[in-house]
């Protein structure tokens, strides 16, 4: 990540968030799923993905060691992945401005579909791609499908209206939060989505976002779409 900042002339290196984070990277390797990218029975890359809904994945991270740049190993690797997972729908985030990413996804046949703000404090934006298969164009539900319990959500919709923001304590350590609701619509109805901290500044009324790997629960009888450790993307 550091490379592509400094050959794509960014102000400062960086990368997603954790990283160059141990503690991000057992995470990963419990949670989500991982693999290591070898050579001459060396580590020299990795990829993580998100695998957690049958149709649809999130490429999280793919990495290189600078010594094994432009030598088709990252291809070969993200077409291995690709083919292990053949009828899924691909999504995964990119810096607005590192081209040489953007053409290697674009290569592979991932079209942009949206971004998100990216990293604000270093005033980057995140590019989206997603592609598709044959077998399946889209795998996103209808809100009127949606029910209470469900996990690894994804939906697309207008931002109708956010209510104001309010204050509240945390149940785990008790620090104080941000919460606002907002009201999704799509096609089939409207559901409240739940915005936390940082995110109610993500969205405005009158775009039109998706949520991928949400999560919906009931309160007051309210079903409610939470993002929780998901991503939003604002659609073109």
């Amino acid at each position: 990540f550091h490379t592509d900042s400094e050959v794509f002339g960014f102000e400062q290196p960086g990368g997603p968030p954790g990283y160059d984070s141990p503690e991000y990277q057992n995470w990963a390797m419990r949670t989500l799923t991982y693999y290591k990218i070898l050579y001459d029975e060396k580590i020299v890359g990795g990829i993580i993905i998100d695998s957690g809904k049958v149709d649809h994945h999130i490429l999280e991270r793919i990495f290189m060691d600078p010594r094994y740049h432009n030598k088709g190993f990252a291809t070969k690797a993200m077409i291995l992945s690709i083919n292990e997972y053949p009828d899924v729908v691909w999504t995964l985030g990119t810096p607005e401005w590192n081209v040489r990413t953007r053409h290697f996804y674009e290569k592979l046949g991932f079209n942009q579909v949206g971004w998100d703000d990216g990293d604000v404090e270093l005033g980057w934006r995140g590019i989206w791609y997603q592609r598709t298969t044959d077998k399946i164009k889209s795998s996103v539900q209808n809100v009127i499908d949606l029910n209470d319990g469900m996990t690894v959500v994804i939906v697309e919709g207008e931002i109708i209206r956010i209510d104001p923001s309010t204050k509240v304590k945390s149940k785990k350590d008790g620090k104080e939060l941000t919460v606002a609701n907002a009201i999704l619509r799509d096609k089939s109805g409207e559901i409240t989505l739940v915005l936390w901290n940082t995110q109610i500044l993500q969205v405005k009324p009158g775009e039109k976002i998706r949520i991928e790997f949400g999560y919906v629960n009931s309160y007051r009888d309210n079903l409610q779409l939470n993002i929780g450790f998901g991503k939003i993307i604002k659609l073109l």
